[in-house]
C-alpha cells in the first residue's frame, strides 16, 4: 500500500466486521455495507453472484445500493450478459480499476456500451473484486463513485477488506448455514516474513534483516501461500491478516 493504513481506519474496518456479524437479513447488510462504503469515500456498492440475475431464487446473492434505474435496466437488458467489468475482474486474482479493463481484454463495442450507460446512471469509475469457491457461482464485489479518479493503493485494499466481510456474511445468508473457515497454522519465521512482506520488503531485504538466504526466504513465503491456497502475496498478506497471524497495523 502506498502508506500505513491509520489507526482510525483499522477501528472503523473493525466496527464494520462487528455490524455485519450482527445482521440477519440481506436488507440490512445492505444497509451496513451502504454505510461503510460511504464511509470510505465510495458512493456505490454491488455484491452479486455471476450467472442469470433475471433468475431471482432465495439463493441468488444480490446486494446493492445501484440507482434502481440502472438496476432495471441491466436485469430487462440482460446487460450483465456482456458487462467487460465482470469479464475482466474474473481474471484478476486482486481486483480491477475500470479503467484497467482494456489492458485485460479487448472490450467489443457492445461491453464498451454497457460502460456508458452505465456512467450515465453515476457510476464513473470503480473497483471490482472477483469471488471463486470450487463447486459455487461466482460472486463479484463493486465499489464505484461518480468521479472519474483512479482508486489509489489504500482504496483499493480498504475495498478488499469491506468485500471480504461481506461476501461472506451474504453466503451466510442466502445460503442458509454459517461458513467457517478453518485457521491456517504457519511457523514463526513464516509470520515473520509476512509481516515484513505487508511493510513493503522484498525477499533479499528479509533475508538480510532475518539472516537468512534468499532463496529460504522464498520458500517460506511460497509455502504460506500454498496453505492458504491463494495466488498472490497481497492475497496472502490479507487472509494473514484476517486469520490474525499479523497485525492489520504491519500493513503499508
Amino acid at each position: 500500500m502506498g502508506r500505513r493504513v491509520d489507526h482510525a481506519r483499522l477501528k472503523d474496518f473493525e466496527e464494520v466486521h462487528k455490524a455485519c456479524a450482527k445482521v440477519i437479513t440481506t436488507g440490512q447488510l445492505s444497509s451496513v455495507i451502504d454505510a461503510a462504503i460511504r464511509q470510505f469515500g465510495f458512493r456505490w456498492f454491488a455484491l452479486v453472484h455471476d450467472g442469470h440475475l433475471y433468475k431471482q431464487r432465495p439463493e441468488q446473492l444480490m446486494i446493492t445500493n445501484y440507482p434502481a434505474s440502472w438496476v432495471d435496466e441491466v436485469i430487462s437488458d440482460r446487460l450483465y450478459m456482456h458487462d467487460p467489468v465482470h469479464i475482466a475482474s474474473a481474471r484478476s486474482a486482486f481486483g480491477l480499476c475500470w479503467e484497467r479493463i482494456a489492458d485485460v481484454i479487448a472490450p467489443t463495442r457492445r461491453q464498451l456500451s454497457v460502460l456508458t450507460r452505465g456512467r450515465d446512471h453515476g457510476l464513473v469509475s470503480g473497483f471490482t473484486i472477483p469471488f471463486r469457491i470450487p463447486g459455487e457461482r461466482g460472486a463479484f464485489f463493486t465499489v464505484a463513485r461518480k468521479r472519474d479518479r483512479p482508486f489509489s493503493n489504500v482504496e483499493m485494499m480498504t475495498a478488499q477488506l469491506v468485500a471480504g466481510v461481506a461476501f461472506q456474511r451474504g453466503r451466510e445468508l442466502v445460503g442458509g448455514i454459517e461458513v467457517t473457515i478453518p485457521s491456517v497454522s504457519l511457523s514463526p519465521r513464516q509470520v515473520q516474513c509476512l509481516e515484513l512482506i505487508a511493510e513493503g520488503k522484498t525477499d533479499w531485504e528479509i533475508g538480510t534483516i532475518l539472516g537468512l538466504s534468499q532463496n529460504t526466504i522464498h520458500e517460506y513465503i511460497e509455502e504460506a501461500r500454498r496453505r492458504y491456497q491463494v495466488k498472490t502475496r497481497s492475497q496472502l498478506v490479507l487472509a494473514a491478516a484476517r486469520d490474525g497471524k499479523i497485525s492489520f497495523n504491519h500493513i503499508k
